[in-house]
């Protein structure tokens, strides 16, 4: 692995250090801004409601820092970066939309003080892998990266409450 490299595979600690402003910020700012947040976007009601449960948040964040920790590893194993870069594209995609939410609300959000500090890092570590891909190669892995991020990300908030209900014993009837 060149040297340059080597501070591509602290992802994993970047991701958790803004996930932590998340999970411990997120519940409390939602408690006080939710009409705020219903009145301004009321097709968010569901969402906005299933962020306020730490818990269930947290598993989703645990389940997610799992697959990048695996992506990143296997990377690191196989000496191929493909599985990181496109942890690594969403990531700095997922960090950009907290920018625009920032601007859109206007106001501080639980996310915006490290998507800040984070995308420097984002940019600096794609700025040294941009020469292993091509600009379409970057466009596919992008795209994948983002899909598997999606499609993880809903079908985690859905089977996240049942889960955290399963593991407290909460399934009985």
């Amino acid at each position: 692995m060149p040297q340059e490299l080597q501070l591509s595979h602290l992802l994993p600690i970047v991701i958790m250090i803004h996930e932590f402003e998340e999970i411990i910020m997120l519940p409390t700012w939602l408690d006080k801004n939710k009409a705020m947040l219903y009145m301004r976007f009321p097709f968010m009601k569901d969402k906005v409601d299933s962020l306020s449960n730490a818990p269930v948040f947290a598993l989703t964040v645990l389940e997610e820092f799992i697959i990048i920790s695996a992506c990143t590893v296997m990377s690191i194993c196989m000496n191929d970066l493909t599985a990181w870069y496109c942890c690594l594209i969403a990531f700095g995609l997922h960090l950009i939309v907290h920018i625009i939410q920032f601007l859109v609300i206007r106001k501080y959000i639980p996310v915006i003080v490290t998507s800040v500090l984070c995308l420097p890092y984002c940019i600096w570590v794609f700025i040294q892998v941009k020469d292993y891909y091509t600009l379409n190669e970057t466009l596919l892995w992008g795209f994948v990266g983002v899909v598997v991020c999606v499609v993880n990300l809903l079908l985690m908030h859905k089977i996240s409450p049942g889960l955290w209900n399963w593991m407290n014993g909460n399934n009985r009837t």
